[in-house]
């Protein structure tokens, strides 16, 4: 799917500020029903157009006609125009379906992932078919990172945390501050499990660490401090309102992320 937005792909060039978060442009659309119908007539065999119109039509809740005025893509085009804005990404998932079936799945995952990268939408497409918010792809592999060192058994509580982290950091709006404190509280679950401390705060856990040396004196002052942030802006006992910004919360998120997997290579 190189040829979708070759030019200024921002997967090649200087990438452009993601901030789109509610709203479906309506360029957008019809560059996505543009990628939906090359995608089934160039497949091998062609898939059925007027199976994909009806399918389209019939997710975003409206009856698809028998023979359309200006033709299928025409139709489907029309009714992606007026569908509200979260039915739009509704219809994404839904189509990720059709085409896995298909087997042009990853055809796909690239198009629509060039389409929305190129708006600016804060979403991108997995390979599973599922809208995850959009992280930069060094990080992103970081996040996989954790979440396979935290399958480990010994880590299952520590795993429902990250979960819990991430299910509010791609929430629709994100829950910026549960993000921050389940992620945190994954770091601090698996410090203390790494270094046999399951009653202690994760504030004891880096005084153990520091006496016996086990990471570097300016990481453990970073990780201090990443506990204060806790305690002092999201934490449990937290007084005053959340008040980081979108990216603060970017920040604490990875840099949590960083430390979980910093800890879970200690065992």
């Amino acid at each position: 799917m190189s040829h979708f937005r070759d030019f200024t792909s921002s997967e090649e060039r200087s990438p452009i500020m993601r901030n789109v978060d509610a709203d479906a442009p309506l360029g957008m659309r019809q560059e996505l029903t543009d990628l939906f119908f090359h995608i089934a007539e160039h497949n091998s065999p062609p898939l059925d157009v007027e199976l994909l119109q009806r399918v389209i039509c019939q997710s975003l809740g409206t009856k698809a006609p028998g023979n359309p005025y200006g033709g299928f893509r025409y139709a489907a085009g029309r009714d992606i125009d007026k569908a509200e804005w979260p039915r739009v990404y509704d219809l994404i998932c839904r189509l990720w379906l059709e085409f896995e079936s298909a087997g042009v799945d990853e055809e796909f995952h690239q198009g629509v992932n060039r389409i929305l990268s190129g708006y600016g939408v804060v979403w991108e497409l997995t390979k599973k078919g599922h809208l995850q918010r959009h992280l930069p792809p060094h990080a992103s592999s970081l996040v996989e990172i954790a979440f396979t060192q935290l399958s480990a058994p010994q880590f299952s509580s520590s795993l429902s945390l990250i979960m819990a982290a991430q299910e509010a950091f791609d929430d629709r709006p994100r829950r910026d501050r549960d993000a921050c404190a389940n992620i945190f509280d994954a770091l601090e679950s698996v410090a203390k499990q790494v270094f046999n401390m399951p009653n202690a705060t994760f504030g004891n856990v880096l005084k153990n660490v520091r006496k016996r040396k086990a990471f570097q004196g300016e990481i453990i002052s970073v990780l201090e401090s990443i506990n204060t942030l806790r305690n002092r802006k999201f934490g449990h006992g937290m007084t005053t309102p959340f008040d980081l910004s979108t990216g603060e919360v970017d920040f604490t998120y990875l840099s949590c992320i960083g430390a979980i997997i910093l800890f879970a290579n200690k065992v």
